[in-house]
C-alpha cells in the first residue's frame, strides 16, 4: 500500500498503543504519523486498519515483525427495550412531520451525546430497513390517535396531515411582506 516500509507501520502501530495507553484518540497517532511521512491522515487512517486486519488473521506475521497489536476494548453491548424503540420510531415520524430532519430529532433525544445519537441512528436505521412490519404497526396507531406522522415509506404525510400542504401555504403566504405576497399572488394567478 503506498510504498511504506516496515518501519513506519512499526512505528504508526506504536503511536497508536501510545495514543491508546494515553488515553488519546486514534487520530493523534494518525496525525502524528501523517506529518511524519507526509501522508493525508486519511490515507495513514486506511493503511493502519488494512494491516490491522492482515495482523489480526495472521498474528504470526505481527509477531515476527515485533508489533504489538492494540488490545481491543469494546463498550458492553446495550440492547434497547421495546420502549425505547418504540419511543424513537415515533419521536422521529412526529418530527418529520413537523419538517425536522431525522437527524435534529436524534439530537434533542440524545441531549448532545454523540455515542447516543449514533446508538439511536443505527437502530432507528435498522428499524427502518429491517423491521417494515413494525414501522407500518407504529404508524398505524399513531394514525388511529389522529397524531400527524411521516411515513417514510411513501415519503408522505399520514395522520390528520391531509390538509398539511394548504397549512404550509398559509404560513408560508403569512410570512411574506406586503410586496412578497404581491408578486406570489401574481406567479400563482400566471399558473391559473
Amino acid at each position: 500500500m503506498d510504498n511504506w516500509t516496515i518501519a513506519q507501520t512499526k512505528e504508526l502501530f506504536e503511536l497508536v498503543r501510545q495514543a491508546n495507553a494515553g488515553g488519546k484518540g486514534l487520530n493523534w497517532a494518525f496525525d502524528k504519523m501523517s506529518q511524519k511521512c507526509s501522508r493525508s491522515s486519511n490515507s495513514v487512517r486506511n493503511y493502519y486498519y488494512s494491516q490491522l486486519k492482515m495482523f489480526q488473521l495472521l498474528p504470526s506475521l505481527a509477531s515476527d515483525l515485533k508489533i504489538r497489536l492494540p488490545e481491543v476494548k469494546r463498550d458492553s453491548f446495550e440492547l434497547f427495550e421495546q420502549s425505547e424503540i418504540r419511543e424513537l420510531v415515533e419521536s422521529i415520524l412526529i418530527g418529520k412531520a413537523e419538517g425536522k430532519s431525522v437527524r435534529a430529532t436524534i439530537a434533542e433525544l440524545s441531549c448532545g451525546d454523540t455515542k447516543k445519537a449514533l446508538r439511536l441512528q443505527n437502530k432507528y436505521r435498522s428499524m427502518l430497513t429491517h423491521h417494515r412490519p413494525y414501522m407500518e404497526e407504529v404508524m398505524r396507531s399513531l394514525k388511529e390517535r389522529n397524531i400527524q406522522y411521516y411515513d417514510p415509506y411513501r415519503r408522505a404525510l399520514g395522520g390528520d396531515g391531509s390538509d398539511d400542504n394548504i397549512r404550509k401555504l398559509t404560513e408560508y403566504i403569512s410570512k411574506l411582506d406586503e410586496q412578497e405576497a404581491g408578486s406570489f399572488l401574481k406567479l400563482i394567478r400566471k399558473l391559473m
